[in-house]
């Protein structure tokens, strides 16, 4: 059987973290580092991990930054799952409504002018992860993205690389 990096045989998927964080992107580096630790127990692959990374800052870096215009505090909630084959992430908040599906394709430049920065966050997103689900439920945002990757045993240390 194989046993975790910690020595622990790995857990039974599906497997589930919880984070709540604050509408602070100070904050951001916990959820990285819960992905990390999900990816690392569960052998996640350097890819995929890294792309479930820039979707999970890309989307909760915009919440803070445009869910509450007139500011305050408020929690973020973050799920994380892996199961066989897929990792799963759920991001509720209490902000204003946004639907990343009505977020417009980036237009490119005008002929002989740059790209004008901002709205390439949610497209790339839809780009890295199969599955974008959104809605409104309580009034809370609640968006889903998953991505297909190959979920098993952690890698092995050898003794070379010991």
């Amino acid at each position: 059987m194989a046993t975790r990096p910690d020595g622990d045989p790995p857990a039974a998927l599906p497997v589930t973290t919880e984070l709540v964080i604050g509408n602070d992107l100070a904050q951001l580096p916990q959820l990285s580092a819960a992905l990390e630790r999900l990816g690392e127990a569960h052998g996640i692959a350097t890819q995929p991990l890294y792309q479930l990374q820039v979707a999970l800052d890309e989307m909760v870096s915009n919440v803070i930054r445009y869910a509450w215009p007139e500011g305050g505090s408020h929690l973020i909630h973050v799920r994380m799952t892996v199961a066989t084959g897929r990792v799963t992430i759920q991001i509720s908040d209490d902000g204003r409504p946004f639907d990343p599906h009505d977020a417009p394709a980036p237009a490119p430049p005008q002929p002989g002018q740059r790209s004008r920065p901002g709205g390439l966050g949610v497209h790339m997103v839809k780009q890295i992860v199969e599955q974008l689900d959104y809605t409104r439920a309580d009034g809370r945002n609640c968006l889903t993205m998953s991505k297909t990757c190959a979920v098993g045993a952690p890698p092995q240390a050898t003794q070379q690389g010991r």
